[in-house]
């Protein structure tokens, strides 16, 4: 099917209609404003609030970004951010800051505040949802834990006051929307692409409207004939599967496998059965010195898990934080569970992020799936018999099977009990790509969708991350970007690339009492350490942050037109070593980048030293004291 499809098309698309005008043409006649997450252009329009109901009382406004192409408009490409939950607004100026500079130059971009995300109608209930998520499941309790399910989806709905949305945030009011919009700036053909959940939109959207499409480009697929069980039952079982392909790898790098107290999986499994056991008491030092006494739970560890599956990059940092943990430190572990799930560390409250939006992700998914018959109660007690069926399918990873479709289960709008055709794509090209390590989008789907469509084509990375343009790899980007403004087809049904499975792994760092004892061991170590911070790692910079340190005292960062200050009080990156003074790291792309340390060290070891690392030779130099001598390069290592 694949090959007459190829034919079909006679290898280059059909250059854009003569009827299509750049975008800032078409929406001259719209009312324009500077959007408030971005650089970008901004429009609203206002929409029947249900586009079945058709009541011209009751509407809504959706928020689009608009990015002009700079050189010459070959085309208008609507992108659809993940999720679901995302917002299409905030998450714009990154996006596009990612992209070969091409794609904004020859192409129209619309991003869209879909229903349910964005400062005007976005769903968030951090209060219950920090509840709920850090919160252990068991297959053991029916009634402990359908209650947890009960009383998260009760106080979300509370927390959110949103009675007469909720029944309208689904994906079919949201690609109503966007033909509204198409429709409102002369309805051109337009290219769509679709990451992760915005496959789900990409697919149904050229589904109904056939009419508006040029070419559809899918990104982490979304088989949308797969009903909830199947789906979550085939991103489950593939994402233990990758679970295991990544404590297989530890094994193949020597750092990994010299950090770790036996395996990977062993040090996973172990922690693991610690945590089915209960919490595990953590103590979490926080930015006024105090220390805090936490509880990392099995939740945490299993979503940590998932998450680190999504790239080599996560895949890399978890396992470095599994091997911490399985020398007897857990706070990293703790603190990536914080991140991962949007929890303010300091507090234990939910965080706000104007970029995601966790409520809209339930709203939206179990409105778009069906959750089974009878009252909600019957409903997650068969989720919960079928879980114990799915068990061996992945003994590690059940919670991901689970959980959220327990939430749907009382959740107060259901989804459809039938679930769409296969997509079939249609006379224009669809472009699936997707990685063969997708956790949540696994590889079987895309493979789903290609075999089913016309006229599709399908790029495949093997050891990727889930979603895969953008990454600045030459494949896939050049074959999509050679679609998208030049029309040239991709040069065979289906093509395979390659990347590494995990990325650089970083050593753990001063783990024997002869490295701590070396002057240049430990500055690097700091040096090191800054990198892996795992609340220093999303800070925007916009103000100074101050951070515990992991075993005891504080480290402030401040951005500076060069790079980041620093400054440390009585740090403890390991428990007997105590660090205070500065740092400046500059970072503007000449020669005086790197980094800069004077450092009073004090515990089993003591000294002032200061420590250099260049960038532009990559030379590295101590000097100072250190235990009453003079702090010198260890020759010995030259050897």
């Amino acid at each position: 099917m694949r090959l007459a499809a190829t034919i079909a098309l006679c290898g280059v698309i059909s250059a854009p209609a003569l009827a299509d005008i750049p975008l800032v043409e078409a929406v001259s006649g719209m009312a324009l404003f500077p959007c408030d997450l971005s650089s970008l252009s901004c429009t609203t329009m206002t929409v029947p609030l249900d586009h079945r109901a058709n009541d011209p009382a009751q509407t809504i406004d959706i928020t689009f970004a608009l990015s002009f192409a700079t050189v010459e408009s070959r085309g208008l490409l609507f992108f659809f951010v993940g999720g679901p939950g995302g917002s299409g607004l905030s998450s714009a100026e990154s996006y596009l800051g990612v992209f070969d500079a091409a794609l904004t130059q020859y192409l129209d971009i619309v991003f869209v505040d879909q229903r349910g995300t964005g400062p005007d109608h976005g769903l968030a209930c951090p209060t219950a949802q920090a509840r709920f998520d850090i919160a252990p499941v068991s297959l053991d309790d029916d009634g402990k834990t359908m209650a947890l399910a009960r009383s998260f989806v009760r106080d979300c709905v509370a927390e959110l006051d949103a009675d007469d949305l909720l029944p309208v945030i689904n994906s079919d009011q949201t690609i109503r929307d966007l033909e509204a919009f198409r429709l409102a700036i002369g309805s051109p053909k337009v290219w769509m692409y679709g990451e992760s959940y915005g496959t789900q939109i990409a697919q149904a959207y050229a589904t109904a409207f056939p009419q508006a499409v040029r070419g559809v480009i899918l990104d982490g697929v979304v088989d949308l004939s797969l009903g909830a069980e199947g789906f979550y039952a085939a991103y489950s079982i593939a994402a233990e599967r990758l679970l295991t392909r990544m404590f297989d790898a530890c094994a193949d790098i020597p750092a990994c496998k010299a950090d770790m107290n036996g395996t990977a999986a062993q040090v996973y499994d172990d922690l693991a059965s610690r945590l089915a056991a209960g919490p595990l008491a953590v103590d979490l030092t926080l930015s006024d010195g105090s220390v805090a006494r936490r509880a990392l739970t099995s939740s945490m560890l299993e979503s940590n898990a998932f998450y680190a599956l999504y790239s080599p990059e996560g895949r890399a940092e978890f396992l470095r934080i599994l091997a911490a943990a399985g020398r007897g430190d857990s706070g990293p572990m703790l603190q990536l569970g914080y991140a991962n799930m949007y929890i303010d560390p300091e507090t234990e409250v939910g965080l706000e992020d104007p970029g995601w939006y966790p409520a809209a992700f339930y709203a939206i998914t179990c409105s778009d799936y069906d959750s089974g018959s009878g009252a909600a109660d019957a409903r997650a007690a068969e989720i919960l018999e079928g879980a114990r069926s799915f068990a061996p399918n992945a003994p590690r990873l059940l919670r991901s099977y689970f959980v959220e479709r327990l939430a749907c289960a009382y959740w107060p709008h259901q989804g459809p009990p039938a679930r769409p055709e296969p997509y079939a794509g249609g006379d224009w090209p669809t472009l699936v790509l997707n990685s063969d390590a997708d956790p949540i989008t696994p590889i079987s789907m895309a493979y789903s969708v290609l075999d089913n469509a016309k006229n599709a084509f399908g790029v495949f990375l093997k050891g990727g991350p889930h979603v895969i343009w953008g990454r600045g790899l030459a494949c896939p980007d050049t074959i999509v970007q050679d679609l998208l403004f030049d029309g040239i087809l991709p040069a065979a049904p289906e093509q395979h690339c390659e990347q590494n499975f995990v990325a650089d792994y970083t050593p753990l760092t001063l783990t024997t009492a002869e490295k701590r004892a070396d002057p240049l061991a430990v500055a690097r170590a700091v040096d090191v350490e800054l990198y892996q911070i795992i609340p220093l790692t999303t800070w925007d910079g916009a103000y100074p942050i101050i951070l515990g340190c992991n075993h005891g005292g504080t480290f402030t960062a401040t951005a500076t037109y060069s790079g980041t200050d620093y400054r440390f009080a009585d740090c403890r990156f390991w428990p007997d070593l105590k660090i205070s003074g500065t740092g400046a790291e500059i970072n503007i792309g000449d020669e005086t980048d790197g980094m800069t340390l004077k450092l009073a060290v004090s515990g089993s070891h003591s000294g002032d030293i200061t420590y250099r690392r260049s960038v532009r030779d990559e030379a590295w130099s101590i000097s100072g004291s250190w235990n009453g001598a003079e702090a010198q390069m260890p020759r010995d290592r030259l050897q």
